[in-house]
């Protein structure tokens, strides 16, 4: 079964649509601008922003003006309806897997000021759409999409992962069609938050050059439309390959040697059942930092040897879009097999000392067969696609090669059997926290729900195994950490931040750390889509199991409340969330501990539009027994048998 790319959407600062980001790659045209116009900041820093206020984007999309939408949001529209334009799929078998880090994070720095002076202040409403399930919602609305619907957070790869997520609900026969990608607005939140880790550049970013100096943030969004070949009349090209690793080297930096990318990139060319020759050229992450342009060439190196493929980055037009990325990039990789063409990496001039690495500076014109697309995001999350040009054959994947599936199990209507082999709660105690993460450094970092998230995880590897996939679930993320670096902004007037809780309020971190606990490398990823999230973690825990690329898999919810997060969900008429954390390992074989088993039963084929009422996900706090199994019984299509 191949998977067709049937449909692309775009939204970048070299403009909206794909003819005008299409123009601006080929005439060389960068969309970054000294300092950020639309977005009202101290920081004179260059970015790559769309010159449209939102007032211009919901003319654009019929959207009435006092409306309170968030950038984000707005840009993602903008650019999945012109990815589904030519198209007319079912609704109800039509899916949206999105990805975004900044949410409504927009319009939720515009409240928290007057918020801050007065706590009865402040227009709440703003607050409305700051969690991802909101924009995430509202996109789906507004293409019409009634499918199986979810969001995607592990920071700077998450549109990549969307990506690869659909093209596997595809595989299963979950869905018909899919629409995927990420979208990510530019705030005074992420802009002062990389600016915090002294990786801005004042200047034009160059990635890959021996004089580069940081990277320029950027904002937009990218969509692909995806559907089996037998569904496809007109592909624009195949998704042959994909795959997901951690790099389990630090919070924000990549190992030296670039385990993480390596990894991705090579699993990624298992998968297509390609060698790394049939490689055309590569799209790669190339932010321009020190670290990330070191450690993805000396991973494009380890893989290649001495024969890598032509390559370039293309942030030099529309600056790093965070979740975004992945997207917009997987859109230009389409964009070059449609076209011909290897868009040039701006800025640079001089090889890096390390290695004699020449990305392309020039546009050029060959025929392609193959380009691979890298996406690497903080938490190590590591990320690649491949992606084929249609007249390339169809060849035994890696997906269907591995498939296991038990005969004497399987039905036409249900998946095969897992075991829940290990049951965990948050709040372990000091002692034994100690034990379970002996790295004082770490151990003083993490905020409470870090804490609670990481030992309960940590818990549950010892008394099971070694998890091969870690997937995570959450409704709003870490609070307490958001919370704080939003009055480092306001305080401090946008000067001298501390950079840790910035770092900690992604929302993939607690899979990063439990990553970082034991090196891990494997799977790794994060669902941020309100009630639904831990539902959605499942879902993906259970299709790793059929398909037997994990025996293992370690699956897990967390959030907290905080007071602000009370009062301002209490105000929206919304019920406060439960807080706590819990994870689950579940295995294709029965362990010692067993407590139940679950799979699969044909989920999220029907209308979804009202099974995301509020921000809770976990259970009310309890027993953890008793937690699991309000959560496991709860799940449409998702069906569990308790032992004991």
């Amino acid at each position: 079964m191949r998977i067709a790319v049937s449909g692309i959407g775009v939204v970048s600062a070299l403009g909206i649509g794909t003819e005008r980001n299409l123009d601006g790659l080929k005439s060389g045209r960068s969309g970054i601008s000294p300092r950020p116009g639309i977005l009202s900041t101290r920081n004179g820093l260059p970015v790559g922003e769309l010159k449209l206020t939102n007032a211009e984007l919901k003319s654009i999309l019929g959207i009435p003006e006092d409306r309170k939408v968030s950038r984000t949001a707005l840009l993602g529209a903008v650019a999945a309806s012109e990815a589904m334009k030519h198209l007319h799929p079912d609704p109800f078998r039509t899916g949206f897997i999105n990805a975004t880090s900044v949410g409504g994070m927009d319009l939720t720095e515009d409240f928290y000021p007057e918020f801050l002076k007065d706590r009865d202040g402040g227009d709440v409403e703003l607050c409305r759409m700051h969690d991802c399930g909101a924009s995430t919602r509202f996109i789906a609305d507004y293409c019409g999409i009634r499918g199986y619907t979810t969001a995607i957070s592990t920071a700077c790869s998450s549109g990549a992962n969307a990506i690869m997520l659909g093209a596997r609900l595809l595989k299963h026969k979950l869905l018909d069609c899919v629409v995927v990608g990420g979208t990510d607005a530019l705030s005074r939140f992420t802009l002062n938050g990389f600016k915090s880790l002294m990786i801005l550049d004042r200047e034009l970013c160059r990635p890959f050059d021996s004089d580069r100096h940081g990277l320029n943030l950027g904002e937009g969004a990218g969509y692909l439309v995806l559907q089996r070949e037998e569904d496809c009349h007109t592909p624009l090209a195949w998704l042959s390959g994909w795959a997901n690793a951690n790099d389990a080297h630090h919070q924000t930096a990549s190992s030296a040697d670039g385990d993480g990318a390596y990894i991705a990139m090579s699993q990624a060319l298992e998968r297509a059942g390609m060698a790394a020759s049939e490689i055309s050229c590569i799209n790669a992450h190339g932010t321009g930092t020190g670290n990330n342009d070191l450690s993805e060439g000396r991973a494009l190196i380890r893989l290649f040897g001495d024969k890598v493929p032509a390559f370039s980055s293309t942030k030099g037009y529309t600056g790093h879009t965070l979740a975004a990325a992945g997207g917009i990039e997987a859109v230009f990789s389409v964009l070059s097999l449609c076209e011909g063409c290897i868009w040039p990496n701006p800025g640079w001039r001089n090889p890096m000392p390390e290695f004699d690495l020449r990305p392309e500076t020039d546009l050029s014109h060959r025929k392609l067969s193959s380009v691979m697309s890298n996406s690497f995001g903080f938490g190590g999350n590591c990320s690649s696609l491949i992606f084929s040009a249609t007249d390339v054959k169809a060849r035994p994947a890696e997906f269907e090669r591995h498939k296991v599936r038990a005969a004497d199990e399987a039905d036409n209507s249900s998946g095969r059997w897992f075991y829940i082999n290990a049951i965990c709660k948050g709040g372990v105690e000091a002692d034994e926290f100690k034990t379970l993460v002996p790295d004082a450094g770490m151990r003083r970092r993490m905020s409470k729900v870090l804490k609670e998230s990481v030992g309960a995880a940590a818990k549950c590897i010892s008394r099971s195994c070694e998890p091969d996939a870690i997937i995570t679930a959450t409704g709003l993320g870490c609070l307490a950490d958001s919370e704080k670096f939003l009055l480092n902004i306001v305080r401090d007037n946008e000067e001298l931040l501390n950079p840790t809780p910035f770092i900690q309020s992604t929302f993939n971190t607690a899979g990063g750390q439990i990553a970082l606990l034991s090196a891990n490398h494997c799977y790794n990823m994060t669902y941020v889509n309100r009630s639904s999230s831990f539902a959605d973690a499942l879902t993906d825990a259970l299709m790793m199991l059929e398909d037997g690329e994990a025996t293992n898999v370690l699956a897990g919810a967390f959030d907290e409340n905080i007071e602000t997060s009370v009062r301002i969900l209490e105000s929206l008429g919304v019920r406060p969330q439960s807080e706590g954390a819990f994870f689950l390992m579940l295995g294709s074989t029965r362990g010692e501990g067993c407590v139940g088993r679950i799979r699969l039963r044909n989920p999220h084929t029907g209308d979804t539009a009202g099974r995301e009422q509020d921000f809770t996900h976990i259970a009310d706090d309890g027993d953890i027994t008793a937690v699991a199994r309000a959560v496991g019984m709860n799940f449409d299509g998702i069906e569990t048998e308790w032992i004991g």
